[in-house]
């Protein structure tokens, strides 16, 4: 070996009387740089470069929000654009008061409309759109990327049911709003989500008991999530407003909740739309808000 040979030459070195040279130090490891801290993009709303060639993400930037504020992923309806959404929702001026960012994509079509069907030929797949979307939007508002949730209405509530069972690496909650869960697929989350359900009883669009055969019923989408989220004993039942009744099972693994809102006289919709002062009946701007802030991967 090299070292054996180095110090055998030294020993002879060392008998013929001459001065053993001082051994020589390792050379000091350079010190790594420091990484870069994220710099957001300023307060405001900007336009994200195009993922797979669809239309730009439009990507709100709260006026208070920090680098590791929380990210929300806005979900329009069938036939809404992302700017639709967001003057539907007022999401935009929640994240200016709150100090979050809120990200919204855009679905393909003339009258765009998410497939959350699952793999359908000749449809665009929409599951792997947005898990590209999410880290995109996590670098450029630099948020806690811990700190995801998704919401959404109508055929976006029903594709923010989708990404809670196929995304739940991605995000920590998902709050769909009169969704429509007959065509999604079967569910095989890969950690329990936090779920937060809000439907009106008149919806005359996708009806709260589902078809004639019950299929896409509102009850049935709360029964499955309480079993994939392995959530026990009865729900806590609420009244929070006059035509509001809550039910909320807390008792699910991995710290997960699963939480309805019924709202008696709502129809098909964002029940309160851009409330968010809380100056309506229910304001599911600030209703959504608050369950998905609540939550961490």
């Amino acid at each position: 070996m090299i070292v054996g040979a180095v110090g055998a030459v030294g020993s002879l070195l060392l008998g013929a009387g001459t001065a053993a040279a001082p051994a020589t130090a390792p050379p000091a490891a350079t010190p790594r740089a420091a990484a870069p801290a994220c710099v957001p993009m300023t307060p405001g709303t900007h336009r994200l470069p195009s993922v797979d060639g669809r239309i730009p993400v439009v990507l709100h930037v709260g006026r208070k929000a920090r680098p590791g504020a929380a990210l929300v992923i806005g979900l329009p309806g069938a036939g809404q654009t992302a700017r639709d959404f967001a003057a539907y929702t007022g999401y935009s001026k929640l994240a200016d008061r709150r100090g979050f960012s809120v990200a919204y994509p855009t679905a393909t079509g003339s009258r765009p409309f998410w497939n959350m069907s699952g793999a359908v030929p000749g449809k665009p797949d929409d599951v792997a759109y947005l898990r590209k979307v999410i880290p995109a939007a996590v670098r450029a508002s630099c948020a806690n990327p811990a700190h995801v949730g998704v919401t959404g209405v109508s055929n976006g509530g029903g594709m923010a049911a989708r990404m809670a069972c196929d995304a739940a690496d991605l995000i920590a909650a998902a709050a769909p709003v009169a969704g429509g869960y007959k065509s999604l697929p079967s569910c095989r989350p890969s950690r329990p989500v936090a779920i937060l359900e809000i439907h009106g009883a008149a919806d005359h669009v996708v009806p709260y008991g589902g078809d004639r055969t019950g299929a896409g019923s509102v009850p049935a989408f709360l029964s499955q999530w309480r079993r994939l989220d392995g959530c026990r004993g009865a729900a806590r039942r609420l009244a929070p407003r006059s035509n509001v009744v809550e039910l909320r099972w807390s008792h699910c693994a991995g710290g997960a909740v699963v939480q309805h809102d019924r709202i008696a006289d709502a129809d098909h919709g964002w029940p309160g739309e851009n409330d968010v002062d809380g100056a309506r009946e229910f304001a599911s701007t600030q209703r959504t808000w608050a369950f998905l802030r609540a939550f961490g991967r």
